[in-house]
Formats: structure tokens, C-alpha cells, sequence
């Protein structure tokens, strides 16, 4: 059977109601999440420039195991309601990167 190869979101959001995200969407995202292996690799609203200026007040990046993964956890009935309270809570970026190779298992 053929390795995974991981795929990344990188959610870049300039929120205006923090709490309101949290409690409305984030909160309800953590089961859905732990149903299609979705490994939060940082969400925060801490974001500081190194260069350039940032626009955003919030950044989160997430790990699947998969593309399908990804795919099955955008279109999951129970995330679908969450994209409109997203979208009506923030100004967002949201990009999906892919691993080149599969990670290294033997390190």
C-alpha cells in the first residue's frame, strides 16, 4: 500500500470577535477534527512580523493525513454550517499545501 503523503491548511484571519469565533466555531471544529485526523499544529492569535506587515490577528495551521482526508472534512455535514459562521466572522486566507514526500518514518 502506497504511503500518504500529508496535506496542510494554513488559515491566515483577520478576526473582528475573537471569543465569538471561538466559542461558535472553534469549539464546535475540535470533534470534527478528531473524526478525520486532523492534527492542529498551531492556532493562535499571536502573530508577529518579522518583515514585512500583517494584516491578520490569527493564524492556524493544520495537518491531514491526506488529501481525502482534507476533502472529507471540508464537505463533512457537520463542518459545512461552520464555512458560513467562519466567513461571517473573519476576513480569511485559507491555502492548501502539499508534502512533497511522505514524512520520514524512521527518524
Amino acid at each position: 500500500m502506497p504511503e500518504q503523503i500529508p496535506v496542510y491548511v494554513i488559515a491566515l484571519l483577520k478576526v473582528d470577535d475573537m471569543e465569538a469565533l471561538r466559542t461558535n466555531y472553534a469549539a464546535p471544529l475540535q470533534e470534527i477534527n478528531a473524526r478525520h485526523g486532523v492534527e492542529v499544529l498551531i492556532a493562535t492569535p499571536r502573530i508577529e512580523a518579522i518583515e514585512g506587515k500583517v494584516k491578520e490577528n490569527a493564524i492556524a495551521i493544520l495537518r491531514f493525513p491526506s488529501q481525502a482526508s482534507l476533502d472529507a472534512w471540508y464537505s463533512d455535514p457537520d463542518y459545512v454550517p461552520l464555512i458560513n459562521v467562519r466567513k461571517d466572522a473573519t476576513d480569511a486566507s485559507i491555502s492548501r499545501l502539499l508534502a512533497l514526500t511522505p514524512p520520514d518514518t524512521n527518524a
